[in-house]
């Protein structure tokens, strides 16, 4: 592959995810070397015009813009990444796969089924030219998380009989922080269930390879009004004396079933006192059992009953050797440990490296059709909250 070769980006969004993507983009060259092909920041979009044309300075675009249509229609573009809140996934998504431009989309895929199936359709129909599709599901690409899925498949741990998961925050704890948007229904879909828990569904199914045939849930707000912030932001902002109402949840609990009859759990909290960002996931199976927490992110706890019984145990395995473990040899030396930011990097490269080579985004990428399963799940167990009882998945 000629590595003088640009494939131009066009990146929706300027705060957390943009700038995680944005990060992402810029190392691509320099730590993936050789790099498929040369990215080139072309547009970058967002809300507030004062604050996009900063980032768009201290990012490195070309330009920055308040109007997505503008980067859907700029013919040096050919990578959209939408980073926008969910209520701006839809539209802006359609139009670019319609445009002839490989898009990837934070998480949740949209506000709801009916939105995730008409982007669905859309990818599809691009995928006929050849136009690629993904949702960051950054979490897949963590090289122990990437390790775990591989003893899974080898069946080192046998057969499935329980996945585990409880993402932890606490950042809503003080009733005096801002309405944020992604407490706001009409603009996130809901709140961790979500948020959170989207992650979790979705390594459910990555790690196990079993799809979830019915689930059961509840959801709870602790906080019902918060302050109106003064000025948008994702996750803080000034907030002034008006209150407004917080119409999505706080916390959430779940339970499933896989198609194999093996069970499943999920909570998720953002009232969860002293955890800053807790993910925790579990895989127990017959011959053995998995786990993962996202603040050690580079170890791997495995446990096997085919070890002798005087050393059985939970074994702590350090993913960061080149030769044996996926994305490592990119980095540092062995024992140098990777953080939050290389699952978006090595998110982004695969990406890259599927459009520049033509590659398919699926296995290790989450595809639109992946992120429409994760939000079926998310529709049951928002129907199970008002039905008060276990639901099937709709197909």
């Amino acid at each position: 592959m000629d590595s003088k070769k640009t494939i131009g980006v066009g990146m929706l969004g300027y705060a957390f995810m943009g700038k995680a993507h944005t990060n992402a983009f810029k190392k691509l060259p320099y730590f993936y070397y050789p790099p498929p092909a040369e990215p080139v920041l072309e547009g970058i979009c967002g809300r507030n015009e004062q604050a996009v044309q900063e980032a768009g300075r201290r990012f490195g675009y070309r330009y920055a813009t308040t109007h997505w249509k503008k980067l859907v229609d700029d013919p040096a573009i050919e990578i959209f990444d939408n980073n926008g809140p969910n209520d701006v996934h839809k539209e802006p998504c359609i139009a670019a796969l319609e445009a002839g431009k490989h898009t990837i989309v934070e998480k949740p895929l949209a506000l709801d089924v009916d939105e995730a199936r008409a982007m669905v359709d859309a990818a599809k129909e691009a995928e006929k030219r050849g136009i690629k599709n993904m949702v960051s599901f950054s979490n897949r690409f963590c090289p122990a998380v990437l390790l775990a899925r591989r003893l899974i498949k080898e069946g080192k741990i046998g057969n499935i009989y329980h996945f585990r998961a409880a993402f932890l925050q606490d950042w809503l704890l003080d009733p005096g922080f801002p309405l944020a948007w992604r407490l706001k229904k009409k603009v996130a879909g809901s709140g961790v269930l979500g948020d959170l828990n989207a992650h979790s569904i979705d390594m459910a199914r990555f790690l196990t390879g079993l799809e979830i045939s019915e689930a059961c849930g509840v959801t709870e707000t602790f906080v019902k009004e918060r302050p109106v912030p003064l000025e948008a932001s994702g996750l803080s902002g000034k907030a002034g004396e008006e209150k407004g109402a917080v119409t999505v949840d706080d916390a959430s609990l779940g339970m499933f079933r896989f198609d194999n009859g093996a069970l499943g759990s999920i909570e998720a909290n953002r009232f969860a006192t002293g955890r800053k960002s807790l993910w925790q996931i579990e895989v127990y199976g017959s011959r053995g059992a998995l786990q993962f927490e996202l603040t050690q992110n580079n170890l791997l706890q495995y446990f096997s009953v085919d070890d002798p019984l005087e050393v059985q145990g939970f074994r702590t395995i350090l993913v960061t050797e080149a030769e044996v473990h996926d994305f490592v040899k990119h980095w540092w030396p062995p024992g140098h440990m990777l953080g939050w930011e290389h699952h978006h990097c090595h998110t982004i490269f695969h990406f890259f490296n599927c459009v520049a080579n033509n590659l398919a985004v699926a296995p290790w990428g989450a595809t639109f059709e992946d992120g429409l399963k994760v939000q079926l799940i998310l529709d049951a167990l928002q129907r199970s909250e008002k039905e008060r009882g276990w639901v099937n998945v709709e197909k």
